[in-house]
């Protein structure tokens, strides 16, 4: 059996590298959109793109154009002819792509679109409304759990508890056991374990992530972010406070300085 040749500390790569965009993984408008096979393929496109620079394949406008077919694409990719055109479908929804028919028995023309970025402003108006809506459904959720929890152990006092042994899931990629969400509503309250579950939810959906159990996460390091987090708001409500209380002292006329 031959054995594997590992890289040293003093060795340096020699590769040829495909160059694939982050964006296609981060950005909101494609990283949900595309495919594993439409990203790859939109690099391999983006590759061939700089071919057509050389070849000088443009249009009258200077747009650059490449000749790229589906049955190249499944042959590279090593896919069927359904995904393949499934793949083209996807990168011309998202604008990646737009296919320019030049006759009968001649391949397409393929023009290449920029990844195009996000509105910053929006997407955190967005993001922050989605974070403050689900904030309200997991109160509403814990709620009612320790709602049913209470009549439950009311109707059942001869039988002591009865606990389910199954997982809720108090928002879309986290769940705890009644005991678990017990304890952190006990020492924490409702108000900061909803926030401590919408901020692993966030988290699981961004990244991907999967734990065997969201409440040791929970305690593991989402109780210390939030604190933290809430420490340096109330530390920046405090210097905003300091510094217009400065400011108010240097002006009489308060409407002239609300004014400027």
């Amino acid at each position: 059996m031959e054995e594997i040749e590992y890289f040293k500390i003093n060795e340096t790569m020699s590769y040829r590298f495909y160059q694939m965009p982050k964006e296609l993984f981060k950005n909101p408008l494609y990283k949900d959109k595309l495919s594993l096979e439409s990203k790859v393929a939109y690099t391999l496109l983006l590759d061939r793109l700089q071919l057509s620079k050389l070849n000088k394949w443009f249009n009258e406008k200077g747009e650059v154009y490449l000749i790229y077919t589906r049955v190249e694409l499944t042959e590279e990719l090593k896919i069927s002819r359904v995904t393949a055109a499934k793949v083209f479908k996807e990168l011309s929804d998202c604008k990646l792509i737009r296919e320019e028919r030049i006759g009968q028995g001649n391949p397409n023309r393929i023009y290449i679109g920029k990844i195009k970025s996000e509105d910053l402003e929006e997407y955190k108006i967005r993001n922050f409304r989605s974070k403050e809506t689900l904030l309200l459904e997991v109160k509403n959720r814990i709620s009612r759990s320790i709602k049913e929890n209470t009549n439950n152990t009311d109707n059942n006092n001869t039988n002591k508890i009865n606990i389910k042994n199954e997982k809720i899931f108090f928002a879309d990629k986290v769940s705890l056991y009644d005991i678990e969400l017990e304890n952190l509503v006990k020492e924490y309250g409702i108000d900061k374990t909803s926030k401590f579950i919408v901020e692993l939810n966030s988290y699981k959906l961004e990244n991907g992530k999967e734990y065997s159990s969201d409440y040791d996460t929970i305690n593991r390091w989402v109780i210390n972010k939030i604190e933290r987090d809430e420490k340096k708001d109330k530390y920046k409500n405090k210097q905003n406070l300091s510094y217009k209380n400065y400011q108010q002292r240097d002006y009489e006329d308060f409407e002239q300085f609300y004014d400027i």
